[in-house]
């Protein structure tokens, strides 16, 4: 799994957790300092399935074709400039069948129509949403002094989508 555009790891191990020691997460951003963060965190956790990278400015990634089966992209995908060069990465990245898994933040509802028609332009075919199903995040606050409500948070629709 490729938690593209980590962060302080949000998801990334709740996303290591799940694929189980059998599965690997590969947490990719742009910010040295947070991939830092994320390597010594894991470690204290004792999280070994879990491999920080640097991602490219571009949102081009560096795994062979059909590589991945499942792909996150949450609160990252709002970003207008990266969304075609990312979905056409995904589409070569992940295996056929393989999960496209996004969580928008910063849009309105008409931003996320319009988002969603891309990605199945792209070759992707919607599979399900969540909404509100109790997601949860691991908030580490060491890189941002920005205040951030867990409850706002903690809303949201996870839409995900097979590649076909």
């Amino acid at each position: 799994m490729i938690d593209f555009g980590c962060g302080r790891g949000n998801y990334a191990f709740g996303a290591a957790a799940a694929v189980g020691a059998e599965g690997i997460v590969y947490a990719l951003d742009t910010d040295s300092d947070v991939l830092s963060f994320l390597k010594s965190e894991a470690e204290q956790r004792g999280v070994s399935n879990l491999y920080p990278m640097p991602s490219h400015e571009d949102a081009s990634m560096d795994f062979p074709d059909a590589s991945a089966d499942a792909i996150l992209i949450y609160d990252l995908i709002h970003v207008q400039a990266l969304r075609a060069r990312f979905l056409a990465e995904s589409r070569r990245v992940l295996k056929p069948g393989g999960i496209l898994s996004v969580l928008p933040f910063h849009m309105t509802e008409e931003e996320i129509q319009t988002m969603l028609a891309e990605i199945r332009q792209a070759g992707f075919s919607l599979s399900s949403s969540l909404e509100n199903e109790g997601l949860h995040f691991d908030l580490h606050k060491v890189f941002s002094p920005v205040e951030e409500s867990l409850a706002e948070l903690e809303r949201g629709t996870i839409y995900n989508f097979i590649r076909l």
